[in-house]
């Protein structure tokens, strides 16, 4: 099998195979959104792709909220891809926090994926809630 690379998107041919990606999973397959996922804070958020033979299979995108504080969001893989690369991305966007040294860094989880999460030694803040009609998980990054 070969290997997965993450890294930052360089350009908008990446930018758009990652809103690609994002759509499949967030509208098609989930339905969690009507007709796009795409919101204020793509504009300024710093995207990442999982490559496998120079092709993109996952992305996430990752933005400050505040000086010390970052919001991870919009995982999402293709089928095949999801273990191996969603871990990859979310360990390449924790490395991201981590060198702007900052103090928190946090998601919204959907609560079928808290395990995953709870796995790359991320905690649970809070309680169960609705967001965007399904349950999800405020969690927090060990920095």
């Amino acid at each position: 099998m070969s290997e997965i690379i993450c890294r930052q998107i360089q350009d908008d041919d990446e930018r758009s195979a990652c809103f690609k990606i994002r759509k499949q999973v967030f509208v098609d397959e989930q339905k969690l959104f009507v007709n796009t996922d795409i919101d204020q804070h793509d504009e300024t958020a710093v995207h990442l792709a999982a490559f496998r033979n120079d092709k993109i299979i996952g992305t996430v995108r990752i933005y400050k909220e505040e000086a010390d504080i970052w919001v991870g969001g919009r995982l999402a893989v293709k089928k095949g891809y999801r273990g191996r690369a969603g871990k990859l991305l979310v360990l390449k966007a924790v490395d991201i926090v981590k060198e702007s040294n900052a103090k928190i860094f946090k998601a919204t989880i959907q609560a079928e994926n808290v395990k995953f999460f709870t796995n790359l030694k991320w905690g649970k803040s809070g309680k169960l809630f609705l967001h965007y009609g399904k349950k999800h998980q405020l969690m927090e990054a060990q920095l």
